[in-house]
């Protein structure tokens, strides 16, 4: 089977240091980050090439799930890459062998403001792609809405 691959992209009226900002620091990644009807808690952040992360998302409802990795770059503001895994084992988000997937950030200037692109590799199954498509989609629009308020806290 071939990896599949999720690109989404948006951009914002920020600077690439907020938009970097607002995906490394945990306080930031607890106020935008997560799918629809889920927000995350940051459980480990060690941000530095070689450190793990591990996110808590809880749903509306109350259920949760677990997602962690290792930062594999970090260039501010330009670039931050790391693996992603589900501790649930999530159908489809692990790549051939079992590895975790890997997900690139790039923060491109832009003038006015900042193109944030995520682009998450190795999925194996369509309901992956789907699920990722949207909640990256979904979690994009949210760091707008964060990022605005930032900008008008200044």
């Amino acid at each position: 089977m071939t990896a599949l691959t999720v690109t989404v992209s948006q951009t914002y009226p920020a600077t690439p240091e907020a938009a970097f900002a607002a995906w490394t620091k945990p306080a930031s990644l607890e106020q935008w980050f997560g799918p629809p009807g889920y927000r995350a808690r940051v459980l480990t952040h060690h941000l530095k090439v070689g450190g793990t992360w591990r996110f808590q998302m809880i749903s509306e409802a109350g259920d949760t799930y677990h997602h962690f990795g290792t930062y594999t770059e970090i260039t501010p503001p330009h670039r931050l890459a790391f693996t992603w895994a589900s501790e649930e084992q999530v159908e489809g988000w692990r790549d051939q062998s079992g590895n975790p997937t890997q997900v690139t950030i790039t923060f491109t200037p832009q003038n006015p403001g900042v193109k944030v692109t995520v682009t998450h590799q190795n999925l194996q199954t369509k309901a992956a792609q789907t699920a990722l498509t949207h909640g990256w989609g979904k979690g994009l629009h949210d760091l707008a809405t964060y990022l605005t308020r930032e900008s008008t806290n200044v």
